[in-house]
């Protein structure tokens, strides 16, 4: 019988199987370097991109900020600005509110009847000191008074009223107050009832 040594051809297939699978390994590792190179190099463009861009953007939200400032300095002035006009219109709307006062007081005073010694006015409330020749020109002075739309209703009060002598004439002296409206409260009063 013929013997035939297969041991040889085993070990050389046995070698080129070995040197595959070393081959495959190391085109393996290879290709897997050159993928993770790519993939760097690609990653670092992008990155120098982003930043490029980035310094681009800051630099025009640098060249901005001059513009932001100058908008909240003009912010600040228009509320400046808005607040001393607020201040002037009220000012205005009742700068003549004392001569009102007056010319109320002239127009309702019973004529030669009523006297006044004294005037004072404390924002919206006026306290008069005077004297009168009776009891009932009080009272038609207080009438008269709660009749003017000037006067809001129901402050008018009469604080005190005694008899007094004046150069040999019995008279009355009298306290009372009430609360004057400025003439832009009274134009807002009577508007509803103008006709439209």
């Amino acid at each position: 019988m013929i013997r035939i040594n297969l041991l040889p051809v085993r070990a050389k297939i046995r070698k080129e199987n070995v040197r595959q699978l070393i081959s495959t390994y190391l085109l393996s590792v290879l290709l897997l370097a050159a993928g993770i190179g790519y993939l760097w190099v690609s990653q670092s463009l992008q990155i120098s991109r982003l930043d490029s861009h980035l310094k681009q953007v800051q630099a025009e939200v640098a060249g901005y900020a001059k513009y932001e400032k100058i908008l909240k300095d003009l912010q600040a002035k228009k509320t400046t600005i808005e607040k001393k006009r607020e201040t002037i219109l009220a000012l205005q709307q009742d700068r003549d509110n004392l001569v009102r006062v007056l010319a109320l007081l002239s127009v309702e005073i019973p004529p030669e009847r009523v006297w006044f010694e004294k005037l004072t006015q404390a924002g919206p409330a006026i306290t008069l000191e005077g004297v009168a020749l009776s009891d009932e020109t009080i009272v038609e002075f207080m009438r008269n008074l709660e009749s003017s739309p000037y006067v809001d209703k129901g402050t008018v009060n009469l604080v005190h009223t005694r008899l007094t002598n004046i150069s040999g004439i019995k008279l009355r002296e009298f306290r009372m107050t009430c609360n004057v409206s400025g003439y832009s409260v009274v134009q807002q009063r009577l508007k509803p009832q103008q006709p439209s």
